[in-house]
């Protein structure tokens, strides 16, 4: 999904891939709001007489409260066509390049990042954050938060992402460096001394349960 890759310059389309190598490679990837956060909002208020069988009702308003989490960035979404890039807000001039998630999740996102920026990733998984409600609902229903819907967070390409990191802090974004380009075409998420190698196409988990 080229068409939800932002940068901050115009003729992305035009550059060879060198070019796209030379200009993202080698930058941290900063990721905004937590993995999976919209996919498990959607489960606690579409599934929530099941998930009753094993969550107390404080938790499961919790988990549905966590919506508001999804709009820390109001300009995450285009001001127009989503390939007139002067019709796009960034957020802080420390971003090169900005990824919006939404179907597939994190690790969707990811893949399609790198893809149209032409480069290679490495990122480690235990960096992404991830809400616990979030984790128990997917272990629930046995799903990959990696791999669910993640719309209302995203991944940002800086040349100093804990810098870009503290700005956002600043102005009440969260997010976490969780990783950097490489200017090759391996896109890798480590997970301790283990690795994998990410693919072309992920389904959304929540198709599975649908």
């Amino acid at each position: 999904m080229a068409d939800r890759f932002f940068v901050n310059f115009c003729g992305l389309d035009k550059m060879s891939e060198k070019e796209k190598r030379k200009k993202f490679g080698n930058m941290d990837i900063v990721m905004t709001g937590f993995a999976g956060l919209r996919g498990s909002v959607m489960l606690a208020r579409e599934k929530y007489d099941i998930l009753q069988s094993r969550y107390p009702v404080s938790f499961l308003e919790g988990a549905k409260r966590q919506e508001t989490l999804l709009r820390q960035i109001p300009e995450a979404a285009p001001a127009g066509k989503s390939d007139d890039c002067s019709a796009y807000s960034f957020l802080d001039k420390g971003i090169t390049g900005m990824y919006l998630l939404s179907e597939g999740g994190v690790f969707a996102g990811l893949w399609n990042m790198g893809k149209s920026a032409g480069i290679g990733l490495n990122v480690y998984i235990k960096n992404i954050p991830i809400k616990q409600e979030t984790v128990e609902i997917c272990n629930f229903f046995d799903v990959n938060p990696y791999q669910m819907q993640s719309e209302g967070s995203c991944l940002l390409l800086s040349e100093n992402g804990y810098r870009l990191k503290n700005g956002l802090l600043e102005k009440g974004i969260f997010s976490e460096v969780i990783g950097f380009a490489t200017e090759n075409n391996d896109r890798v998420v480590t997970n301790g001394e283990e690795k994998r190698y990410l693919q072309k196409n992920y389904e959304d988990a929540l198709i599975s349960l649908s």
